[in-house]
Parts: C-alpha cells; sequence; structure tokens
C-alpha cells in the first residue's frame, strides 16, 4: 500500500512540474487547448441586441472615400442622425477622431450631442525606445510621434530599451465634449503576429481607466433601466468606473454594501470592475458571425430595424486581402475567412459583458493539472502495464468529453492539451519504467530463492529474459538446505462440508481463486510459498533479520485474514474461513523423489508444530495464533497470551499468543478486555477455579463471542468439579 502510494504522488507530482513548465515557455495550453475548443464547439448565436456598421469596401466604393479614413468624417453626421430616427440604445464609434477637421467637425458635434447616445473610442498609444518603436491604431501613431516620457534634463536622451509607456489619446475637444462619454480601446499590435484572446476591462497602467466596451455595457444596462439608484447621474459613467476601481484597494471601499444587501446586476458590475484587467473572449465564430450592415446602406436609409440595439461603427474588410490594417488574428481566423476587424473585437467584448460570459477556468488551471496527473496516477497504480494505459486513456477521454461539454455550456474552460499532450505519455512512461523495474527486482527475488533454496536448477536459469539453456548441464549439487526460518500453516475450516456440496470443477475454481487471495500477502511481505496441498498452504520466510522475519509473517497473516474475510464477503461458490498458525525454528527446504516425479517443500518439526498451533485456533474460536516467542518483542502487533498448550504427539508445553492485529487499530474496550483475560487466564493457570470462572464470565457478559474466555470457561468449570492430580497450568490437547 505504501509502494503504490509513493508511485501515485511521484507521478502526480512529475506530470504536474513537466506539464506547469512546458506550458509555460510554450503557452500550449493556450494556444492549442483553447483554441481547439473553440474549433469543436464552432459558431454560437451571439445576442440581437449588437450590431456592426462596417465600413466595408462596398461603402468605400459607393461613397467613393477609399481607404483614407480621414475622408469619412463628412458622411457620420448623416449617419449618426439617419440612425437616431430608429432610436437605437447607444452608438459607439471604433474610430480616433484625432485629427481636426473644422470644415465637418461642428456638424458632427451637433449631430453627436443632439443624440446624446453616441460613445467614441479613445486611441491607446504605446512606446518604447522613444520615437522608434510607436504601437497604435491608425491616426493615433501617425499624427502623434512626439515621446511622451522624456528623463528630466535629457531632453535628447531616448528611453531605455526595457522602459515601456501608455497614454489615451481622445478626439479632437468639439467631438469629445458632444459625446455622451469615451474611453479607450486597446488592441495588441497586428505586426506581433498574435492571436488576441483577451480584451481589457481596465487598463490599470493609465490610471485604472475602464474600456470603452465596459462604459458601453454600463451605458446600456443604465438605458434599461436596472441602474436606479445604483450609480450617479452627475458624473460620466467611464469616471464612475474609474473611482470605483480605485476603491477596490482593500480597505478603501468604506461605501461598499454587502453582498447580502446586492442585487445580481449589482454584483456582476462589481465584480467586473473589482477582478481581472483582462478576460479571454467568448468569440461567438469567426469574422462577419455577429450582425453585419453596410455603412453606406445604413447611412442610406435602407436598414431599417435597429431600434434599442447597440451599434458598433468601424472599419471592416469583409474580403480577404493581405496588408489591411485594424485587422486581428483570432481562434476562429484562417487563410479562408481572413482576420478579424478591431470593431468585432470589441462587440464581442461587449456581447460577453451583456451575457455575462466569457471564457474562463473553474478553478486554477494548476489544480486541474494536478487532478488529472492524480487520477492518471490512481490508474496506473491500481491496473498494472496496459490495462492500466487502457484506463488512463479512457478517463482521459472521459475529461477531454466533459471539458468540451464545458466550455461549449458555459464557457468554463478545462485544460486539456496539457494533460492529454505532455502528462499522460509522461505518466505512461513512469509506469512502464516502474513496471520494468518491478519484474527485473522479482526476477532478482526469484533468482535469489532459487539460489539459496535449489541451486541445482541454477545453471538452467536464463542469464536474460528471453534466453533459456535447457542443454547446459552440470554436476549434480545438493537437493537439500538445512535452515532456521518461520513457517505459517493455514487450513480451511469445514472444507469437507464444502466440498461435498460442490462439483470437482466449482471446487477448482474456488480454490484457484482463493489461493490467488491467499499467496499475494506471503509475496508481497517477502516470503516464500513451499507447498500447497488441497486445503493447505505452508508458506516460509528465510534468510531475514529475526525481527523483520517476524514481523514480515505476522503482517502477512493479518492480510491474509482481512483478504479472505472480502474473498467470502464476495464469492458466489462457498465461504472459505482460514485458520493460521506460525512457528519458528529448523526445518530443511529440498527436493522429495517419488518415482519420476520430485516436488521441493519444506520439512521438519517446525512445519509439523506450525500446523499443529494453526489446529489449536478450533479449539480457541480464534484465527491466528503463534508460538508466543514470535510475538514477544514486536511492538507493531497487537496480540495476547492464550497460555500454555501441549499439542498431539509434542512432550515440552508451548505458549501460544493470539494475533490481533496492528497497534493503531486497538479500541479501549479491546485493551481493557485483553487485561481481564491476562488476569482471568492467570487465575485459572494457578487452579483458582471460582476465580477464574467468575472473571470469565464478567468477560463474556461484555464480549459475547470471545473464543478463548469461552474454551477457559468451559474447561475451569469442568476442573472445578474434577481437579487435575498434577496441575501445572498446562493444556493438554488430544486432537489435532
Amino acid at each position: 500500500m505504501k509502494r503504490h502510494f509513493v508511485r501515485v504522488i511521484t507521478i502526480t507530482i512529475v506530470t504536474f512540474l513537466l506539464g506547469s513548465g512546458i506550458d509555460d515557455l510554450t503557452r500550449l495550453e493556450t494556444a492549442l487547448g483553447l483554441d481547439t475548443l473553440f474549433k469543436i464547439r464552432g459558431t454560437r448565436t451571439p445576442p440581437p441586441e449588437v450590431v456592426v456598421v462596417a465600413m466595408d469596401e462596398a461603402s468605400e466604393s459607393r461613397l467613393r472615400v477609399g481607404q483614407d479614413l480621414t475622408r469619412w468624417r463628412g458622411y457620420h453626421a448623416k449617419l449618426v442622425q439617419e440612425l437616431q430616427r430608429q432610436g437605437p440604445a447607444l452608438v459607439v464609434f471604433d474610430l480616433q477622431f484625432i485629427a481636426s477637421h473644422p470644415d465637418q467637425d461642428p456638424a458632427f458635434a451637433t449631430a453627436v450631442q443632439a443624440a446624446g447616445n453616441v460613445l467614441m473610442a479613445d486611441c491607446v498609444q504605446k512606446l518604447r525606445r522613444g520615437v522608434e518603436d510607436f504601437y497604435g491604431r491608425d491616426e493615433c501613431s501617425e499624427n502623434n510621434q512626439d515621446p511622451f516620457v522624456q528623463r528630466e534634463g535629457e531632453q535628447a536622451q531616448l528611453l531605455s530599451e526595457h522602459l515601456i509607456a501608455m497614454r489615451p489619446i481622445p478626439a479632437t475637444p468639439v467631438l469629445a465634449e458632444a459625446a455622451l462619454d469615451h474611453a479607450p480601446f486597446y488592441l495588441t499590435n497586428d505586426a506581433e503576429n498574435s492571436i488576441v484572446r483577451e480584451g481589457w476591462i481596465f487598463l490599470d497602467e493609465i490610471a485604472e481607466l475602464p474600456t470603452l466596451p465596459v462604459v458601453t455595457w454600463l451605458y446600456y444596462l443604465k438605458h434599461t433601466g436596472v441602474l436606479q439608484d445604483i450609480i450617479p447621474s452627475d458624473i460620466p459613467l467611464s469616471v464612475w468606473l474609474t473611482e470605483r476601481r480605485r476603491q477596490c484597494v482593500p480597505g478603501l471601499d468604506a461605501t461598499t454594501k454587502s453582498l447580502a444587501e446586492k442585487n445580481k446586476v449589482e454584483n456582476q458590475i462589481d465584480e467586473v470592475i473589482c477582478h481581472e484587467d483582462t478576460r479571454y473572449l467568448d468569440y461567438y465564430g469567426s469574422p462577419q458571425t455577429l450582425r453585419m450592415e453596410s455603412y453606406s446602406d445604413v447611412y442610406e436609409g435602407k436598414v431599417n430595424d435597429l431600434k434599442n440595439k447597440v451599434i458598433f461603427i468601424g472599419k471592416v474588410n469583409r474580403k480577404f486581402s493581405p496588408g489591411k490594417t485594424d485587422v486581428f488574428q483570432t481562434p476562429f481566423t484562417d487563410t479562408r475567412s481572413g482576420r478579424m476587424a478591431g470593431v468585432e473585437i470589441m462587440a464581442t467584448q461587449f456581447a460577453n459583458l451583456l451575457e455575462s460570459r466569457f471564457i474562463k477556468p473553474p478553478f486554477p488551471p494548476s489544480l486541474s493539472l494536478m487532478l488529472f496527473g492524480l487520477v492518471v496516477g490512481l490508474l496506473l497504480t491500481q491496473f498494472a502495464g496496459y490495462p492500466g494505459m487502457a484506463a488512463s486513456f479512457l478517463a482521459s477521454g472521459t475529461y477531454v468529453g466533459l471539458a468540451v461539454w464545458c466550455f461549449n455550456r458555459t464557457g468554463l474552460w478545462l485544460p486539456i492539451a496539457v494533460p492529454v499532450l505532455i502528462q499522460l505519455p509522461i505518466a505512461w512512461l513512469i509506469s512502464l519504467l516502474w513496471s520494468r523495474r518491478d519484474l527485473l527486482n522479482e526476477r532478482k527475488r526469484i533468482l535469489a530463492f532459487v539460489r539459496r533454496v535449489f541451486p541445482q536448477w541454477m545453471p538452467f536459469l536464463p542469464a536474460s529474459p528471453g534466453q533459456w539453456y535447457p542443454e547446459k548441464g552440470t554436476a549434480q549439487l545438493t537437493s537439500e538446505r538445512d535452515v532456521c526460518g518461520l513457517c505459517l500453516a493455514t487450513d480451511i475450516e469445514g472444507y469437507t462440508t464444502v466440498a461435498a456440496h460442490h462439483t470437482s470443477h466449482q471446487m477448482w475454481e474456488l480454490l484457484s481463486a482463493y489461493y490467488q487471495v491467499l499467496g499475494h500477502p506471503v509475496s508481497s511481505h517477502d516470503g516464500i510459498i513451499a507447498d500447497v496441498t488441497g486445503d493447505a498452504m505452508m508458506a516460509v520466510w528465510i534468510d531475514l533479520p529475526i525481527a523483520n522475519q517476524r514481523l514480515a509473517a505476522c503482517l502477512a497473516a493479518l492480510e491474509m485474514e482481512q483478504e479472505v474475510g472480502r474473498f467470502n464477503e464476495t464469492s458466489t461458490v462457498g465461504r472459505l474461513p482460514t485458520r493460521i498458525g506460525l512457528h519458528e525454528g529448523d526445518l530443511t527446504l529440498g527436493r522429495l523423489d517419488a518415482g519420476e516425479i520430485s516436488s521441493y517443500r519444506a520439512i521438519g518439526d517446525t512445519v509439523n508444530t506450525a500446523s499443529r498451533i494453526q489446529g489449536v485456533n478450533k479449539y480457541l474460536g480464534t484465527q491466528i495464533l503463534a508460538s508466543a516467542v514470535i510475538v514477544g518483542e514486536l511492538k507493531n502487533i497487537i496480540y495476547r497470551p492464550v497460555g500454555f498448550f501441549r499439542l498431539v504427539g509434542k512432550e515440552e508445553p508451548l505458549e501460544l499468543a493470539e494475533i490481533v492485529g496492528r497497534t493503531n487499530a486497538l479500541s479501549e474496550s479491546i485493551n481493557t478486555m485483553h487485561n481481564q483475560f491476562a488476569w482471568a487466564l492467570s487465575a485459572f493457570q494457578q487452579g483458582q477455579w471460582e476465580s477464574a470462572i467468575t472473571s470469565f464470565q464478567n468477560i463474556l457478559a461484555i464480549h459475547t463471542h470471545d473464543g478463548p474466555s469461552q474454551f477457559y470457561l468451559n474447561l475451569a468449570k469442568i476442573y472445578q468439579n474434577n481437579p487435575p492430580s498434577e496441575w501445572i497450568g498446562v493444556v493438554a490437547l488430544d486432537g489435532k
């Protein structure tokens, strides 16, 4: 059991550490596992409230603006007016109105102010190493090339390569003041060729500013009327969100209500504000999965069902073309679909907020990897070799199925790439190496036993697995060996009755299974099965230190008792209650020739005495008896002396002890009973029959099935009426 536990823990820890390490270095779980879950799930229906108005190729041609975004400015005023005719909930521009256009901005600002529900995106500009590396979208970088972080007094000094700074750049003042609110929206630079899997909720590097999808979500909730008395109406929600984000620091939010006082919407808002600054986006599918209308169609009044919708306006390339800007890779993009526009990603993040559904693990990924390694380790240890590999493979398939189901249903993300591709093969390799090591150790043990006991067979054993040399003959060596060892004898109680009620084939099947159960504790505790005859088995322990030999045999006997009990509970053919006896002394291991047949077994008085001790169990109603010298100095074994006996065919009396269990398995009541039994047995051995009778009766009043107490009570009553002539405290048995 301890060996199995060590193997399970080793497989768990090794697979967890290697899997986690490889994932940290390669991002395997995100790059392969998460993307695979998306592809297995496929397209998901987006919320109907979300509409993308695409500044696409068709609109470029019909409005004759080309790809120059500055030429679109003159059309936005009429677009906003056309949208307001239909009554949308919000209009969100994913465009940077940084450069001023005096001839067009006033009309646009007037339309925006009249609408009262227009939100605009601030550009987030990021620089590294002075003016050499600028990251931003469109004119955000093109028109703002001045360094904004420099060392004091060193105006010409470039920034350190490792120093990265970020700043938001809003629209021109006339447009920013006309808009309902504005907030930044930031995506990773397309030149980095990275897949966009996460969206920013807050930009903590820029004074805890909320991003535009979050601001849009909160304004939409306000539009639906669910935020009454929850948020103030006298300040922009982007400002309120920043203040609340800063209050999330422990100890600063003294006005926050308890969770019990908050409704579902309040708790959801708190969860968005006060948790991670990024979330994994739950994409709905490939580009253009969200409802998308052409800018020119909306502009010309051809789209009429936009009431209470949230309209996201931005540049979209409907036709795949390399070299386009403001397009990004997602788990669903490929060479056929093309990349996804930034405005679609913004709309996706808003839709996730609206559904309160992002991709997130149900618990820390490290815990998932640890539990997966533990389950695989248990299966590989419980079912060794190929059965264990098959069981772990089926368990892995079940786990992957559960992960796919959770992902499809709720967006919960369980790791699959690292467990299946890293942890499972490593666990298999460890298991196979351990099986190989066990095989070699078992072979060494067998060879050592043969070398000690049957040296004449050594020349015929294979030098290595798979080899056999039957033609190798050597001089005949001695066929026996005298050793000092310990014998364990077993016998089945009522075997004759059981055999009489079953066919020979049924008894063969029953005994075959029974001896498998009986033999395992012997081999696992370094014992050797010396003989099996009918319903009896003989095992021996040799060539071990005396204390180790005694402890191993006692532990094997206790395990036999437990395993036979389980066997009898599950057996459908018959029960085989078993008695066990242990004795140590000199014995001979050798070959006996009977005609042309030879058999090897243990022979000697020690073997016979172990068998006689086993037989005493039927008198005392016990299961495991041993000569007292075996258990006398063992601290890990619970036993109780049961008296001196003169066995059949023996002149010298022998003190016996019942082996009860291990030291950590003794209850207080049993300990008390053992003490009472020792006192009663002492009275019996001194011939104090009346006192012994009373004491044994007191024990049986509580422990009605204690066999030794019942045996001595009956004997004391007989001796009280007819005392032995020469009593020395030894019980003479007249049967085996």
